[in-house]
């Protein structure tokens, strides 16, 4: 089928086909690969019909040069949450391996704006988002039940959101999934762009001194910040009840005025 023969829903506002995008329309935001693989597969393939893997990575190759996106494969199977079924040779008796069947059609980019799939990221994925980052939103730092240091004053609530935004073609996988207090969760997430890139991080760290480097490594190591004794018991602190916290600052402060005089007075402690 030549670029002629496709309807006018196959082709972008540039005027390309929806599944050789580099980009976003208007947008430096990299095309994902999910809404390629809706746009060539609605286009190519009606119900019913087969196709292969190496056949869909040809389709959304360039210059003659086959897609290798190490995820393309998972990047297909996303697309079940936007209605399509896409049954493999697992499934369906007769087909060969590496062949899928065109089940059912869903969304594919002709049709508008990506349908968003938000609220279907269950429970235990969560805890392990919210486990992973230390129940810290990523972008400002606040922890989960803390006052927010600025105004407007309040408490923060954790949330999960996406590093890369469904609207751009980010999933519902762990690795761009990112907690986020409500307040940060809720600003428009074009604003933020994409995430930095590696050489673009690694650009400023470059610059650290080597025992800010160590502990960034060891933060890195851990999957999480790793705060100090003091830190971890000011969070156990703060949960206490207003008059229990009132209890415990009144002996901190005893002891630490105790201490004070000790050492004024030169008296060793031994």
């Amino acid at each position: 089928m030549t670029d002629q023969q496709y309807p006018a829903e196959a082709y972008a506002p540039t005027g390309e086909l929806w599944w050789t995008l580099q980009f976003h329309p208007g947008k430096k935001m990299p095309y994902g690969a999910e809404r390629k693989i809706a746009a060539w597969l609605y286009f190519n393939k009606s119900v019913g019909s087969t196709f292969t893997m190496r056949e869909l990575r040809e389709a959304l190759g360039a210059d003659n040069v086959p897609n290798n996106q190490e995820h393309l494969n998972r990047r297909m199977r996303q697309l079940r949450k936007l209605g399509w079924r896409l049954p493999s040779s697992q499934e369906v008796a007769g087909l060969k391996p590496d062949e899928y069947k065109v089940a059912e059609q869903g969304w594919h980019p002709g049709l508008g704006e990506r349908p968003k799939t938000a609220g279907m990221i269950g429970a235990r994925l969560r805890r392990q988002v919210f486990e992973r980052d230390g129940n810290r939103c990523v972008i400002c730092g606040v922890g989960r039940g803390e006052p927010y240091p600025d105004p407007p004053p309040g408490v923060a609530v954790m949330s999960v959101g996406h590093r890369i935004p469904q609207e751009f073609g980010g999933t519902d996988d762990l690795d761009n999934l990112q907690t986020e207090c409500k307040r940060c969760n809720e600003q428009v997430r074009e604003e933020a762009g994409l995430p930095e890139t590696l050489d673009e991080v690694y650009a400023e760290i470059k610059g650290l001194k080597r025992t800010e480097k160590t502990v960034l490594l060891q933060w890195l190591r851990s999957g999480r910040r790793l705060r100090s004794k003091v830190d971890t018991l000011y969070d156990r602190a703060r949960r206490l009840s207003e008059s229990e916290k009132e209890t415990l600052i009144e002996r901190l402060e005893t002891a630490t005025n105790a201490a004070g005089a000790d050492s004024g007075s030169g008296i060793s402690g031994a």
